[in-house]
């Protein structure tokens, strides 16, 4: 049975919960599994690492398997750390990791803590509001906003870019909805940074768009391709971590009264505990990549070309790697959980992402006394099979 057909037979059963079940399931009886819409497939932790620190055998440009020219995809991946492979890679990252070492990250500190002491002063001291919306989504977006130098006024546009390039999974997306709804978006998103990155050319400022509109590769200006990939993956990616560490925080906490006690009461617990929930609900619950060549994988002879998706919400609840791997454990060893990647793709993000959530949390303890899911209310989760994260996510709160 596929992932999305055992998350479909029982539509009553929490998504999030269904697929878990289905990776156990796999994990004890098909570990390496073939279909036709994710190709090979591979949900122990083991196996997962072996392909991620593998580039030479498997390669992050699956866009290869695409039938079809995508022109507006194409300028995108051109510049997409995601899905490029070494040496190109290696000088993608080195135009833009300097934005993201922890001394740079840690300036952001004070100005992470203004923007979440704004929204906070927004809400009410004893209600409900929908955490995501409120809290979730602007508060990476504006970080990463100011941090390039675009509008945080535009968010409405950024979070349906996001939606677009979220649903792109390579060679997985059906050719109808590439052409009417992905390519589109992605088409709007380019020519917005286009316009903002020739708008810096003119006019600099202290922003990362300056610094990119401005940066080389090989001693040449970084080309169309270069900038929007680079600028259109930290606008997603620098969000969507933050994003999800947040709202699943809020969710296993009110499941786990217990350790929310513990963490309130000790803060030095907390960085313990976020490492935790992004082993149990790493943000991207997959990822993918292409053979380059002949392989072996758990004894099955796979051939050139063929797409692997490595299931790291698997890998990070494979027992032979983590006991009782699904427990929340907020005093878990968690060395060696996949959720920000593995080898040369492990991601830029995962430093601010972490600060983001840990300061924002802090926060919210501070301000409320209680959280609580308000499962009255109705909560929605994005598609687990590709993001583990509320989409809503109602609370009751009280100072």
């Amino acid at each position: 049975m596929s992932a999305t057909e055992h998350i479909t037979a029982d539509t009553a059963a929490d998504p999030v919960d269904s697929l878990f079940s289905w990776f156990r399931e796999m994990q004890d009886t098909t570990p390496v599994h073939h279909d036709d819409e994710y190709g090979w497939q591979l949900f122990r932790h083991a196996d997962v690492t072996r392909v991620l620190t593998d580039p030479k055998t498997f390669s992050s440009e699956t866009v290869r398997l695409f039938n079809d020219p995508q022109p507006d995809l194409d300028l995108f991946l051109t510049g997409n750390l995601v899905t490029s492979d070494p040496p190109h890679h290696r000088k993608l990252r080195q135009v833009i990791s300097h934005s993201f070492t922890p001394r740079a990250v840690g300036d952001l500190a004070e100005r992470i803590g203004r923007t979440v002491d704004s929204l906070l002063d927004d809400l009410p001291a004893s209600g409900r509001f929908d955490l995501i919306d409120a809290v979730a989504y602007p508060l990476p977006i504006i970080v990463v906003t100011e941090m390039l130098g675009l509008p945080a006024g535009d968010v409405h546009r950024y979070r349906a870019w996001g939606d677009a390039l979220g649903a792109l999974d390579a060679a997985t997306v059906p050719p109808d909805v590439m052409a009417a709804e992905v390519a589109p978006a992605i088409r709007e998103m380019n020519e917005y940074i286009l316009e903002h990155v020739r708008a810096r050319r003119k006019n600099p400022a202290d922003d990362m768009l300056t610094g990119l509109a401005h940066a080389t590769i090989d001693g040449e200006p970084l080309r169309d391709g270069h900038l929007i990939g680079l600028v259109g993956l930290t606008l997603f990616a620098g969000h969507a971590a933050s994003m999800a560490l947040l709202g699943n925080a809020v969710i296993t906490f009110d499941r786990h009264p217990e350790a929310l006690a513990e963490v309130r009461a000790d803060r030095d617990l907390l960085p313990g505990a976020a490492e935790e929930l992004m082993r149990l609900y790493p943000p991207f619950s997959r990822m993918a990549r292409v053979t380059t060549a002949e392989t072996d994988l758990g004894g099955h002879r796979v051939g050139k070309d063929e797409l692997v998706t490595l299931w790291t919400g698997a890998a990070n609840r494979d027992p032979r790697r983590f006991a009782d791997p699904d427990r929340f454990d907020i005093h878990r060893a968690t060395g060696g959980h996949i959720a920000f990647g593995q080898g040369i793709h492990f991601c830029l993000g995962a430093p601010l992402a972490r600060l983001e959530a840990r300061i924002a949390l802090n926060s919210l303890f501070d301000r409320f006394s209680e959280i609580t899911v308000d499962h009255d209310a109705g909560m929605e989760w994005e598609n687990p099979m590709q993001f583990i994260c509320p989409r809503r996510l109602p609370v009751r709160v009280s100072g």
